[in-house]
């Protein structure tokens, strides 16, 4: 059973089983976010995401292809030519190597939808968080087991993916699920609510994705049940 702090969620704290901060090249949050004590690995492009805002990474993985040429020479990199591999996934089996996983992900969204797709398909193997700014939100991936978000403001507003086929329970949504199979494309939670302060989802079998909004959203229609289905 893992516990998940929500103050620890709201600020994106690191917790000691977080050994890094990976930068795609995406939206990435202001440099504040990026001053703890693990190291910042940029992922190709990433690298002028984190220079643009004034911060230097301490390691670029990829094929380096992204990296501003002026530069590269001032940073230090690791060449990874594989073109059967995208730069996040070559990164992230370096980080596997060196033992800086799990990592706090960033820079997920922004861009072509293939590229979005791509990112999150490759996080769902790490076992890492990934944090967006805009809107600000933290994802998870729950394994088989009972995962408690703490501390939530009533009515955060919660969403809840298989990867690719889940079966999950909840307590302390506004629409609760119980034995729910959730598949996708399929049928899917997007944009539930916290009743309270707790929240539990139980992962019966396979991986849920769930995503946590860290501010107040106002939807236009409160009082219908937000599911997706095929």
């Amino acid at each position: 059973m893992q516990n998940l702090h929500h103050d620890h969620v709201l600020h994106c704290s690191t917790q000691q089983q977080y050994r890094s901060i990976v930068v795609l090249n995406g939206k990435i949050p202001s440099s504040s976010f990026f001053k703890r004590d693990i190291p910042i690995i940029a992922v190709d492009g990433g690298a002028n995401k984190l220079l643009s805002i004034g911060v230097k990474p301490d390691l670029v993985v990829g094929d380096l292809d992204s990296v501003n040429l002026d530069l590269r020479a001032n940073l230090n990199t690791i060449y990874l030519p594989d073109q059967d591999y995208c730069d996040f996934s070559k990164a992230m089996a370096h980080l596997k190597t060196v033992k800086l996983l799990p990592s706090i992900v960033t820079g997920i969204t922004g861009g072509a939808i293939d590229h979005i797709l791509q990112n999150i398909n490759i996080f769902l193997s790490t076992g890492s968080i990934f944090y967006t700014p805009s809107p600000p939100m933290v994802g998870y991936t729950l394994q088989k087991g009972i995962t408690h978000f703490f501390s939530l403001p009533k009515s955060t507003k919660i969403s809840l993916l298989d990867t690719p086929r889940a079966q999950i329970s909840t307590k302390g949504l506004e629409w609760e699920l119980h034995l729910s199979n959730l598949a996708f494309p399929g049928k899917n939670s997007c944009f539930n609510r916290s009743l309270g302060n707790k929240v539990s989802v139980e992962v019966h079998s396979g991986i849920c994705l769930a995503m946590i909004y860290l501010e107040t959203v106002d939807d236009a229609a409160r009082h219908h049940v937000r599911q997706v289905k095929k």
